[in-house]
């Protein structure tokens, strides 16, 4: 069994003090140093931005902020790249138009998130939103999409993203059961069922529970799931949107986990 490998994280709220991420420089160097030892040689700085409350200057400030990150992670021999996460508000379309955003290092790919406080709903809202950027020529990556289902994921809806071709990118901190039971359960339905592109940190602070911690998500799945499921998870699909290039599906081995779900 393999125990060690490089990871990509391409979420992640490392750029400090300009959103609900990391506060403060010397946070983003122990973030920066805990990636490092988490074999986290890549990172995608995404901070929030929100329509209707960014503006173009905002937009700047956030790029100068990853510009100065990327800086300080040379020294942890850490690329940066830029990314932002995109809030799908009512105002998104304005944003898009006046390209109030920052797609992932100049690629199509643009991580977006809905408001995980509130369940996603049945109505179609949703997929217009994701449709519009679609035709914008951005391919939204959902950022936590199994934090939107808290009644239990919507697996359907899920492969109707998929089958759209939407990027499904999943926290390490739901696997390991951080945001509850049934954020958890939505998580390792996915992964199960191969509806999920990218496992990411998320991170917002060097300490607690949503940091950057790749290498441990890796030590506990490794127990279950073979080394070529986890490595596209996590390096690969990350680095084909770095690359501007499609990502793959996995191939989970399913049987054990069929068996299981008849038993409940």
């Amino acid at each position: 069994m393999i125990t060690k490998m490089q990871f990509i994280d391409i979420h992640g709220h490392y750029a400090w003090g300009i959103d609900d991420g990391i506060p403060t420089q010397d946070e983003a160097i122990k973030a920066l140093q805990m990636a490092k030892e988490n074999n986290i040689c890549t990172i995608v700085a995404t901070p929030h931005v929100v329509p209707g409350t960014h503006n173009e200057t905002d937009i700047q400030h956030f790029k100068e902020r990853i510009a100065n990150l990327k800086a300080l992670a040379q020294n942890e021999n850490i690329e940066v790249y830029e990314g932002c996460e995109l809030f799908l508000n009512h105002d998104y379309i304005n944003s898009i138009n006046q390209q109030l955003f920052i797609p992932i290092e100049n690629t199509s790919y643009l991580l977006v998130e809905f408001d995980v406080r509130k369940e996603i709903g049945k109505e179609y809202e949703v997929e217009d939103y994701l449709y519009e950027i679609d035709i914008k020529g951005y391919t939204p990556i959902i950022a936590h999409a199994e934090r939107y289902f808290p009644h239990g994921i919507d697996l359907q809806r899920i492969e109707q993203w998929i089958d759209s071709g939407y990027v499904i990118q999943v926290n390490a901190s739901s696997l390991l059961g951080v945001h509850g039971k049934t954020v958890k359960n939505n998580a390792y339905q996915l992964l199960n069922n191969g509806l999920i592109h990218i496992i990411a940190t998320d991170t917002h602070r060097s300490q607690g529970h949503r940091i950057p911690c790749l290498q441990e998500i890796y030590q506990l799945l490794s127990k279950k799931y073979d080394y070529q499921t986890l490595k596209t998870l996590m390096y690969d699909n990350p680095l084909h949107i770095l690359q501007n290039e499609s990502v793959e599906m996995i191939q989970v081995n399913q049987s054990f986990f069929k068996k299981l779900f008849k038993r409940r």
